[in-house]
């Protein structure tokens, strides 16, 4: 670890409180010349460092993601970069899949470039406002309900941000968190198959969330798209980004046996409504019933009949309140 990422850690230890100059040469035992110019390059990286001769430095938080904060918060032994900008979370996740498929991995990003959503559809991923990761999960043969995993993600991510921003999540099946009648969070699982064995080797879970209006968005999106942080609250987003990861990996350990099931049925805001679902070419329309225990959503069709879908788009939504614009 360089001394840089040393003195920002400690910093963050004692974030808004004066650290002396010799408490960190103490503490880091490095030289105070090695110390000024950390300082000076963490400064310079947009870290909101003060000075004072008689009182050290005070380090205060801002909305910087940085990957040395991040790490230091998250509790999974797993590998994570923090990009300012890059072409698409997912895709680094791929790389790294093919790189070493066996090591877990989280990839945060500031802003996207060539962001994608389901069917490849552009995910617009603006700077400043929003968070965007990926994680790389090596999962073998212990995937066995696919569904679960993205419901379970669906979840995990729900609590956090109610937690943290002082709203309430709902959940349109399968993957869109949804917050008074908008989409403020998309969900994209993939699955990264061994050439070797043709067996499932990683999936990758990639979450987009918005946090703040931004005007990036094209204007026929702004009244579908909305803004998770609909009380201004002042939420650091590294600490986002770490409740999240370490929601995620906690998940992870047990996703199979469904037990968040109970909780996706009682936010998705699908349920006893009707719907139209498109699955490949075919278009089905009917009454959501329930979600099963795998996560399939169980549509009573206009023929009567009931049908289980594992997978599929629903495209059109009624709910005669008239708050839903996704």
């Amino acid at each position: 670890m360089t001394t840089k990422s040393v003195v920002l850690q400690y910093l963050n230890e004692h974030k808004n409180n004066w650290t002396s100059s010799a408490e960190l040469v103490s503490q880091l035992q490095v030289s105070r010349t090695a110390i000024w110019k950390a300082i000076k390059q963490l400064q310079a990286d947009g870290q909101q460092i003060i000075s004072q001769s008689g009182k050290g430095y005070r380090f205060t938080p801002n909305q910087q993601l940085n990957q040395t904060i991040i790490s230091q918060g998250v509790k999974a032994a797993c590998a994570i970069e923090v990009y300012d900008t890059i072409d698409s979370t997912n895709r680094r996740a791929k790389q790294l899949a093919a790189d070493n498929g066996k090591k877990p991995a989280v990839i945060v990003a500031n802003q996207q470039t060539s962001g994608y959503g389901r069917y490849g559809r552009e995910f617009y991923s603006p700077a400043q406002t929003g968070i965007y990761l990926s994680f790389l999960l090596p999962i073998g043969h212990q995937l066995t309900h696919p569904g679960l995993l993205t419901t379970g993600t669906a979840v995990a991510v729900a609590r956090v941000l109610e937690q943290q921003y002082q709203i309430e999540v709902g959940i349109k099946w399968v993957n869109d968190l949804i917050v008074q009648g908008h989409k403020v969070s998309g969900i994209l699982s993939e699955a990264v198959t061994d050439f070797e064995s043709g067996q499932i080797a990683n999936v990758i879970t990639g979450i987009g969330i918005n946090l703040e209006n931004n005007q990036l968005i094209p204007a026929q999106l702004q009244n579908k798209f909305g803004a998770l942080n609909q009380h201004h609250l002042q939420v650091n987003r590294n600490e986002t980004v770490i409740e999240i990861i370490n929601a995620f990996w906690q998940m992870t350990a047990n996703f199979n046996a469904g037990k968040l099931m109970d909780e996706y049925r009682r936010r998705c805001i699908v349920i006893d409504h009707d719907v139209t679902v498109k699955v490949g070419n075919q278009i089905i329309a009917g009454r959501v019933e329930n979600i099963d225990d795998t996560g399939a959503l169980v549509l009573r069709t206009i023929n009567g009949k009931l049908k289980a879908l594992s997978a599929g788009e629903i495209t059109k939504l009624n709910i005669m309140d008239g708050d839903y614009h996704g």
